[in-house]
């Protein structure tokens, strides 16, 4: 068995009760810790030269106090070229991406599509009017966006974030539907109410990077903010919330600066542009305060959204009024809560879903579009839903448990060793995921051998071509003949994937880097020195 959790309670971000897997936990983490003098002498594997030039460049300036693993195989006959604490538990950081995905991709298919429908409770007279209700449920699309598929090299978004929801709302009047009655309910039952995963921290809720996981999601759940100069210094700044401009009570305290300032020993330089934003959990409360120079190019950041279905729901409720559609009643968001379920791991079936009559329906993208999304951008959010779109089509319960025991049971058909993972969350967002290097490698070279592995590896990041890697390892010994997934946290990063050496040769590797003091550029700069190295061997 792999080490995994047991499930004694639903998660949370803010309180956990403490059980015997925390404690497992703190032991891996500790173990985990080696003091670089602790180290073994030398690599292992069958390539010493490489290994030795690789700890050449782990023992200079501040790396070498930093935690480091590696492992480097052969994909043509399973080989170990290098080794180097291959063993040893990392904080994989977004590599963990790389678990979820090929679980998905495996056990879903690449065909797999998600199913966001537009139903109603009640009759409809000949005049249009509803006697009851209308339900938009969310079933785990990750893409009800303005995103443009098929992916090619980078994100397109030239489309409205609410396309979709205008394509439903257009089916809704198509039907002959002209008011409504009861209440519009935004179904978010699909996944069970777990918006945060275990170990995130709290500095991150307020970003688009780790919005609430939800299953009816919008516009990736955040909402762009852009703050730009008034037209004269002094002025308050101008602040524009993109698709729901009233979701969030903005206070501005942002005014329009200088364009220069001057020095005190005479001279001048471009102003500095300082802004600060903040929003407490659960608020819908947003200030912003500080300054921007006049003339200058604004700020731009993405905000999570406080409550993605009722977010969503609002969106839908203002293009079916656009089109003509009346509502009289309120905005009712309908959830999963964990204390609806005795076993969150899948042995319990969900509540029922409301009956029905299906008026609009949206077919997503192929799960294989929607991959590649997740890997070469490293979207977190769409990773955790799909983590709990896996435990909610293969257990029936749509929550991070479910979709854990999953993965765990994908890795046991890998051939992953006992106690090489331990898993929280399908992001990487939460530093309790541990991961060997040598688990790593061992899947990438399972699923470069299945029936998948062509698309698997053009799923992942090119280097120097797309994706996180589009910007890295541009030269001609890697550019193109490196795929892999980059994973990054403050004192962490990583890269795991497939590189073609200069024999034209196949390898999979896995670097990580834990308890680094160097920023993270300069951790990123010693890691592609390592591959060029490898990719030159």
């Amino acid at each position: 068995m792999l080490a995994r959790p047991e499930w004694t309670a639903p998660q949370f971000a803010a309180c956990r009760t403490v059980s015997r897997t925390g404690h497992i936990l703190v032991v891996a983490i500790l173990l985990s810790v080696v003091p670089a003098g602790a180290q073994a002498p030398s690599p292992a594997g069958s390539d010493a030269r490489l290994g030795e030039k690789i700890l050449a460049l782990l023992d200079q300036g501040s790396e070498k106090t930093a935690h480091w693993g590696l492992a480097v195989v052969s994909l043509k006959d399973s080989r170990k070229l290098v080794g180097w604490n291959e063993d040893k538990f990392f904080v994989p950081a977004s590599t963990a991406k790389i678990i979820t995905a090929a679980a998905a991709l495996t056990q879903l298919g690449p065909d797999f599509k998600y199913h966001t429908t537009v139903g109603r409770t009640g009759t409809v007279t000949a005049q249009g009017e509803l006697d009851g209700d209308i339900v938009l449920v969310g079933r785990g699309d990750p893409n009800l966006s303005g995103r443009i598929f098929p992916y090619r090299r980078g994100p397109k978004r030239n489309r409205d974030p609410a396309t979709i929801l205008q394509k439903l709302a257009a089916q809704v009047y198509a039907s002959g539907l002209r008011s409504i009655e009861g209440n519009l309910i935004a179904d978010d039952s699909y996944f069970v109410t777990q918006p945060f995963g275990s170990g995130w921290e709290v500095d991150d809720l307020l970003w688009g990077y780790a919005p609430p996981v939800t299953a009816l999601a919008l516009n990736d759940n955040i909402l762009n903010i852009h703050v730009l100069p008034g037209r004269i210094a002094h002025q308050p700044a101008r602040v524009r919330v993109e698709l729901l401009e009233d979701y969030y009570q903005v206070e501005n305290r942002v005014l329009t600066g200088p364009r220069t300032k001057t020095l005190p020993g005479g001279g001048s330089v471009n102003a500095e542009r300082f802004l600060g934003v903040a929003r407490r959990p659960g608020s819908k409360r947003v200030v912003l305060w500080g300054q921007v120079p006049v003339r200058g190019t604004g700020w731009s950041r993405q905000l999570s959204v406080e409550d993605p279905p009722e977010f969503a729901g609002e969106v839908f409720r203002r293009e079916l009024v656009r089109r003509g559609i009346k509502i009289s009643g309120d905005l009712i968001v309908r959830r999963s809560e964990p204390f609806d379920f005795e076993d969150l791991t899948g042995s319990a079936r969900p509540p029922e879903p409301l009956s029905a009559t299906v008026l609009a329906d949206y077919l997503s993208v192929p799960l294989a579009e929607s991959l590649k999304v997740i890997l070469k951008t490293s979207q977190n959010l769409h990773a955790e839903m799909l983590l709990r779109t896996l435990g909610r089509e293969r257990r029936n319960v749509g929550s991070i448990e479910a979709g854990l025991e999953q993965v765990y049971e994908f890795l046991q058909q890998m051939d992953v060793r006992e106690n090489q993972m331990i898993l929280r969350g399908g992001s990487g967002l939460s530093r309790q995921n541990l991961v060997t290097p040598s688990a790593m490698v061992q899947l990438l070279r399972k699923m470069h051998q299945s029936e998948h592995g062509a698309a698997w590896r053009d799923m992942l990041p090119i280097a120097g071509e797309d994706g996180s890697l589009a910007g890295r390892l541009r030269g001609a010994s890697t550019r193109g003949r490196v795929w892999a997934k980059t994973g990054s946290l403050t004192g962490v990063a990583a890269l795991a994937g497939y590189v073609e050496n200069k024999d034209g040769e196949l390898l999979a590797f896995a670097i990580f880097v834990n308890n680094s003091e160097s920023r993270n550029g300069t951790i990123t700069r010693v890691i592609d020195r390592i591959v060029r190295l490898i990719a030159g061997s």
